[in-house]
């Protein structure tokens, strides 16, 4: 592997800095990729005024159907209470979406069809999978990407992928049926930027397989972050890159394939996300 990497250049940057020998970049990689291995996901902030209240207060339930909500979010023991609330016919994924984007202090999508998204910000696709995320608008004049959360809206994820695609990114609130028809279609998508590995033993079976991909593509610089459990890995080559994706042993996160979703497709009227 050595006189591969030594064959095609002398070194790369990682995480900004520059190694001008593979073996400095193996070390290098080694401790990055177990500092992300060893950093606990962020749990989501408990500040929030809880869903059924807040539209309690805002005249669109009563306590009751809240209440009978939450006992058959118990009874289940799977789900959260906005997609019980749709379930039990109490309120309709509208009034959940508008809620939402109240409780989350985030604009609602009013549209969530996929603009063209530029091959360099691109987001691999089992990172949006995993955290029920779409990207939505790419504004080039401020280097903006907007996501469409359907979950929740989770700001460490955010930050990490700000920093791998060197992108401002900002969340929004869609509809999680609607998410998660726009993520079907981009699964049956060729990814031919993208390689997903996992769950993998430990860090360093990662760091072999990153370097083989850094000697073999001829990477220029690398990029490490944590979304959730995964880690993701961006190689910037002399014309493209590549995404490595590496799903740890401790994943517990659902991904869209564990979501209802509705067979009909969601209305295309609107060519264009408008965030409202």
């Amino acid at each position: 592997m050595w006189k591969r990497i030594r064959r095609h250049h002398s070194g790369a940057f990682l995480q900004g800095v520059y190694y001008c020998q593979p073996e400095c970049v193996s070390a290098a990689l080694t401790r990055v990729l177990t500092q992300l291995e060893r950093r606990t996901p962020v749990p989501p902030s408990a500040s929030r005024i809880p869903l059924g209240l807040l539209m309690v207060a805002r005249g669109q339930l009563t306590y009751g159907k809240v209440a009978a909500a939450l006992e058959a979010q118990k009874q289940a023991q799977h789900g959260t209470i906005g997609e019980w609330l749709e379930e039990l016919g109490f309120a309709t994924e509208r009034e959940v979406v508008s809620a939402l984007g109240l409780q989350w202090g985030c604009p609602v999508a009013s549209s969530l069809e996929i603009a063209a998204i530029p091959p360099f910000i691109e987001i691999p696709f089992p990172i949006l999978d995993t955290l029920h995320m779409l990207p939505l608008q790419y504004v080039a004049a401020g280097r903006t990407l907007y996501l469409a959360c359907g979950r929740r809206v989770d700001h460490a994820a955010l930050y990490a992928i700000d920093k791998m695609i060197d992108c401002r990114t900002l969340p929004c609130v869609g509809g999680r049926r609607r998410i998660a028809f726009q993520l079907e279609c981009l699964r049956q998508q060729p990814r031919p930027h993208e390689l997903e590995f996992g769950p993998v033993r430990d860090v360093g079976e990662m760091s072999r397989i990153a370097m083989s991909y850094i000697a073999r593509l001829d990477a220029q610089d690398i990029r490490a972050g944590r979304c959730g459990t995964m880690i993701w890995l961006r190689l910037r080559l002399q014309r493209s890159h590549m995404n490595l994706v590496f799903r740890l042993r401790s994943e517990t996160q659902p991904s869209v394939s564990d979501l209802p979703a509705r067979s009909e497709a969601p209305d295309s009227s609107r060519l264009r996300p408008r965030l409202s």
